[in-house]
């Protein structure tokens, strides 16, 4: 039976009447006993003595613990500590600190602040050892924190807890130099790397080389949060693409995407190449995201010239093919037998040869002038004034041709230097050839090219006449017309020809 203690308890601290056990009125005996052995405390039985407690917390923890009496000599250390020396606990007891490690840096002055705690009573914490132990040879360290025992108020010793941090120490320092080398590739690198936190936003790493692209300082360094408005400096037909591929990064994957920027400290729009990665925490969550960014502006540059140079040889091509198709059939037209094909197609073909290598000494937007177009075929034959002293030129340098005007114009100049070879001013000692240009204004404001070719003092008898209609009069009277916009007037005069042509130069992209 419960006592009426119990019982009060039971009746007062709970309403049994709401359970299934119902009223305990209603309980029988053996109900009321089971239900008191439950529910109230029972006596601790063959609890071991707090000594025998604290022996087992002494001999089981996994740091080093130690006890020193007043003459500061160990009376009891702990297997972990024993182990941290290299010595048996028995080795210890009896001796100092002094006697076993004398080689522990500052020690003299370690033994000061024990013994001055021996009279104050002040304990010591945080306290950095480094040294060597008799048993683990040299270069390692603790954190060691100590403490006075007491008894009846009165020091009888000192207690010590010590932790070895040699390990850590040696990660701690490894990192150190692994950060250093780090900083010094970023520093080196010519791209720029950076570490950004998903959280704020901020740059917590952003390398130096973003100085020289900036042309300028960066606030802050490597080593701390730089404050640069990235998002501002994306011109803004970019934005939005490179916003979207930083989210696909927040959310665990790699991208690789290119965008426009306009840095302070430079007038040019630059082009940047960003690399970037996720850089989950070991919970798997991407707090921070890391990247390599490129200044790519000259390769991007030097691939749209090489774009536009391919589509300028292809245009040249197309405009070659044409024109030897022409020629071809046209000289296959007029010639009496293959072997006057042959001759006729061959200095043709040369003519346009000597087009073409002035055309393949330029780059890019280039345009070939009419003076170095004029002077290559007259050097060809030897015509230029500097070697014959009938031949005059006069017109200014540096009239820039269209790309597809070249080769027709090359073929129509062929034709008039051979015709005056052969049969006018260049065939005959006293005849002169005046060859002048000029670059004009014409209708609608568009510039034209106009060449006066004017052969003179030409004795036109027999077959200087040249009053037959040949290939090469065709093709300067029809095909500078019909192939490039051409106006002409070819005449032949009773002391040579004359040969007047307008055609435009202004020019217009492909």
């Amino acid at each position: 039976m419960p006592d009426a203690t119990a019982a009060e308890r039971l009746t007062i601290d709970y309403d049994w009447s709401s359970t299934p056990l119902g009223s305990i009125d209603s309980w029988s005996d053996d109900l009321r006993q089971a239900v008191e052995r439950a529910i109230l405390p029972r006596p601790v039985e063959d609890s071991p003595p707090p000594t025998a407690m604290l022996d087992a917390l002494f001999s089981a923890a996994p740091i080093g613990l130690a006890i020193w009496d007043r003459d500061l000599r160990f009376v009891r250390v702990n297997d972990s500590l024993a182990e941290m020396n290299g010595l048996s606990p028995a080795q210890h007891i009896g001796r100092s600190p002094a006697d076993l490690f004398p080689d522990l840096a500052g020690l003299d002055a370690l033994l000061d602040q024990w013994r001055a705690m021996l009279e104050t009573g002040e304990p010591l914490r945080d306290v950095e050892v480094v040294g060597s132990t008799q048993g683990l040879g040299g270069g390692r360290s603790w954190n060691e924190h100590f403490f006075p025992i007491r008894v009846d108020r009165a020091i009888i010793g000192i207690g010590a807890v010590v932790e070895e941090t040699t390990e850590r120490k040696r990660v701690e320092a490894e990192l150190v130099r692994s950060e250093a080398r780090f900083r010094e590739f970023a520093e080196a690198s010519s791209d720029i790397l950076w570490l950004r936190n998903t959280d704020t936003a901020e740059f917590e790493f952003l390398s130096g080389s973003l100085r020289s692209l900036l042309s300028a300082d960066v606030p802050g360094r490597g080593d701390r949060a730089i404050e640069f408005d990235w998002q501002a400096a994306i011109v803004p037909e970019d934005r939005a693409a490179a916003f979207a591929e930083l989210a696909k990064v927040r959310d665990g994957h790699r991208v690789t995407h290119s965008f426009r920027v306009r840095l302070p400290g430079r007038t040019r729009v630059r082009w940047i190449k960003n690399t970037a990665f996720p850089l989950p925490d070991r919970d798997g969550i991407v707090r921070r995201i890391g990247g390599i960014a490129q200044d790519v502006t000259e390769e991007i540059e030097t691939d749209q010239r090489l774009r536009l140079m391919i589509g300028e040889l292809q245009h040249r091509t197309r405009n070659l093919m044409g024109v030897v198709q022409a020629v071809a059939e046209s000289t296959l037209e007029t010639s009496p037998d293959l072997g006057t094909f042959a001759a006729a197609f061959e200095n043709r073909m040369r003519a346009l040869s000597r087009a073409q290598n002035l055309l393949s000494t330029l780059t890019g937007s280039e345009r070939l002038c009419f003076d170095d177009l004029l002077r290559a075929e007259l050097d060809a034959f030897g015509a230029l004034p500097e070697d014959d002293h009938r031949v005059t030129l006069n017109g200014p340098a540096g009239i820039l041709l269209r790309s597809s005007s070249i080769q027709t114009l090359a073929l129509a100049l062929h034709e008039l230097t051979t015709n005056a070879i052969k049969h006018g001013a260049l065939a005959q000692p006293a005849a002169r050839l005046s060859i002048s240009w000029a670059r004009e204004s014409g209708e609608g404001g568009a510039d034209r090219l106009v060449v006066h070719w004017r052969e003179t003092d030409v004795a036109m008898t027999g077959s200087g006449r040249r009053d037959h209609r040949g290939q090469g009069r065709e093709l300067i009277e029809f095909g500078l017309p019909h192939q490039l916009g051409a106006r002409l007037d070819y005449r032949l005069t009773d002391d040579g020809v004359a040969c007047l042509m307008s055609l435009p130069v202004t020019y217009t992209p492909a």
